[in-house]
This record gives structure tokens, C-alpha cells and sequence, in this order.
């Protein structure tokens, strides 16, 4: 054998080794992997219906292909210098974020309503809340800090914390909010969204609180119960996707589906659509993966491994299915490229597992 032919086959050595373990460890989710003041990141908005958010795991995989982008927004993480209340929160080491436009209603109603963070190697959490209330901003510290993430989070972590504050909303009225939070990583493996197939955590976090609004010494209580399903990567800073919504006699409603994205023209977001064209089962594979093109077609059709390599390369001649080994896959994401006779490429992935 020559130094060149050993040198090809120790790079194959290698990769396979490494990729056969890339899909059997669970990843630990620190300080690092959530947001700095700064951070500008992009995510998509899309719709609850059908999504299953209770099944979860070990070396789970969650296949969330099919979301569609209703539209987009981005998280911009800004200096508390930056943003409209400054006065309370300057020179002190917390970043802002705006969560709302506005909330509640008629008298009671909040604009510019930012979230105050502050991260340590230990923790991230919301340390104050700044809104502007009949045209004049307020803003509120924690008496005692909602602790979002305790670090490190590993499969089957569960820690809970209290959080409560107060502000004044004139000489006789003022808002208030007490509660704790539940958190627990219930899941491990990888998900699959239009954005990427990525490692995660799974984390169940519920907020049990209750809010009260005090007008000349009477105080009104009304409870605000929240839960929300993150699926955490140590590459994204927020969550690869985000199910949240209410609480009612432990029943859970989901509201919104949040889910980490690149840009979309109008046209991107159309194509998402294109990602739909290839059903794939089953999926994780460990024989074998069955391609639905849900339509008699022709084109290329090409596999590649994570390092980007193409390992499958087949064209397809009026086809609606076909079938494909895969025993011999190290373990895995595969991406299949199919491009059609009219020029379109329709992307989709799949995981390999072995037994």
C-alpha cells in the first residue's frame, strides 16, 4: 500500500468513527450556546396545528421538515444603552430585548415592552422588565430573577426557581407578578426543521405564576400559567424550535411555534414548500429509506454525509418511489438532493441509526 492509499483510508477511518458516534451522545447545553448583547438572530413564525410536541426520548429524532415560514422576525439583543430605558439599566451589565409591541388591554394596556437579561456561567435569567405605560417608560427589577436556564443542562436535568416583581403604575395602582418555574430536559437526539438537522436537548419549561393588579389598596389575582417545549443546539443560541403557549387544568394549548431560520425572500418562503415533495420512511432508517416523490418524475437524486460527502448518486427515470440500502451508512444525518427535470432541487435529510 502506498502512503497516499494510507493515507485515504485513515481519512475514511476516521470519519466513519466519527460519525458513528455523532448520533448516540447527548449534548450538554451551556452558557455559551444562549444569546450575548448583540446578538442579532433571525427565526420564523409558523402554526401549531398537527404538531406533535408530547413524544420524546433518547437518541429521539423529531422530525419538524414540514413547518412552513408564515413570516419572519428577528431577536435583537441590545445594550440596555440602546433601548428606551436606559435611565434604569445603564451601566449595569443586562442586555435588552423587545418581546412585545404591546400588551394587555384598554386602561391596562403596556407598549415597547422589553425583557431585561443578564447571563453568568451558571445561569441565564430575566433580571427586569421595561414598558411604557400612558406614554411614560417604567421599568421594574426583579425582586427575585426568573432563572430561565441553569447551566450545565443535560439529558434528564430538572431544577426549579422562584421569580417575582413590582412596579408602580401611579399613586394608586401598581402591577405585580409571582411565580416559579419548572424546568426539565426530558429528551435527547436530533431535530429535523427547514433550517437544519442539529443535536439538542429537549426541555420542558413551565412557568406557574400569577399576576395581580393593585388599584388603591385592593389587589386583583389572576393566574398565568405557560409552557413551552425548547429544542436546544450548542450552535443556534435560541432555541432550534420553540412550542409554547397556556396552561388550564393542566391541559396545554399551544400558541405559538417559533422555530431558528436564515432568511426568506417571498419567493424563499415559498420553496420551503419544495421540501415537502419527498416523503421519507423510515425515518431514523437502519436497512433501508423509502422515497415517496408523491408524483411520477424523473431527475438526479444524490446522498451526501455530514462532512458533505456524496456517497448515493442515481438518476431517476419516471419514478414515484423508490428504495434504497442503507445497512451499510455509518451512523448519521444524510442529506438527499433531488434535482427534477425542469431544474428544481427539492431537499430533504434523513438520520441513519445502526442497531
Amino acid at each position: 500500500m502506498n502512503i497516499k492509499n494510507f493515507i485515504v483510508g485513515l481519512r475514511v477511518i476516521i470519519l466513519c468513527v466519527f460519525s458513528s458516534t455523532f448520533a448516540q451522545t447527548p449534548i450538554t447545553i451551556t452558557s455559551s450556546s444562549t444569546p450575548s448583547s448583540g446578538d442579532t438572530i433571525r427565526y420564523s413564525n409558523s402554526t401549531p396545528n398537527g404538531l406533535d410536541y408530547s413524544s420524546t426520548g433518547q437518541n429521539y429524532f423529531w422530525d419538524f421538515s414540514n413547518l412552513n415560514s408564515i413570516n419572519q422576525d428577528i431577536y435583537q439583543y441590545k445594550a440596555a444603552s440602546q433601548t428606551p430605558y436606559a435611565f434604569y439599566f445603564i451601566g449595569l451589565n443586562k442586555y435588552g430585548l423587545k418581546v412585545a409591541d404591546s400588551i394587555g388591554a384598554a386602561t391596562f394596556k403596556f407598549y415597547d415592552v422589553y425583557n431585561f437579561y443578564q447571563k453568568t456561567s451558571s445561569v441565564f435569567k430575566t433580571e427586569g422588565t421595561g414598558f411604557k405605560f400612558n406614554g411614560i417608560p417604567l421599568a421594574s427589577y426583579y425582586s427575585d430573577d426568573d432563572e430561565l436556564y441553569q447551566f450545565p443542562l443535560n439529558y434528564n436535568d430538572r431544577d426549579s426557581s422562584t421569580y417575582a416583581y413590582s412596579v408602580s403604575l401611579g399613586p394608586t395602582l401598581s402591577y405585580s407578578q409571582k411565580g416559579y418555574r419548572i424546568n426539565e430536559v426530558d429528551g435527547w437526539g436530533y431535530i429535523k426543521t427547514p433550517y437544519d438537522s442539529l443535536a439538542c436537548l429537549r426541555l420542558v419549561s413551565t412557568s406557574y405564576g400569577e399576576d395581580s393588579l393593585n388599584v388603591n389598596g385592593f389587589p386583583v389575582n389572576f393566574p398565568n400559567l405557560q409552557r413551552s417545549y425548547k429544542w436546544l443546539s450548542t450552535s443556534e443560541k435560541i432555541p432550534v424550535l420553540e412550542i409554547s403557549g397556556q396552561l388550564q387544568n393542566n391541559n396545554f394549548t399551544p400558541t405559538q411555534v417559533r422555530f431558528r431560520d436564515r432568511y426568506l425572500s417571498p419567493i424563499g418562503i415559498n420553496e420551503i414548500y419544495e421540501r415537502n415533495k419527498l416523503k421519507l420512511f423510515p425515518n431514523p432508517s437502519i436497512s433501508e429509506i423509502n422515497i415517496d416523490f408523491k408524483e411520477i418524475t424523473s431527475g438526479v437524486l444524490s446522498i451526501t454525509n455530514v462532512f458533505g460527502k456524496e456517497i448515493f448518486n442515481q438518476k431517476i427515470i419516471n419514478l414515484e418511489k423508490i428504495k434504497i440500502a442503507t445497512s451499510s451508512f455509518a451512523s448519521g444525518i444524510y442529506t438527499i438532493n433531488f434535482i427534477n427535470k425542469s431544474g428544481k432541487t427539492i431537499v430533504s435529510s434523513f438520520v441513519k441509526n445502526n442497531d
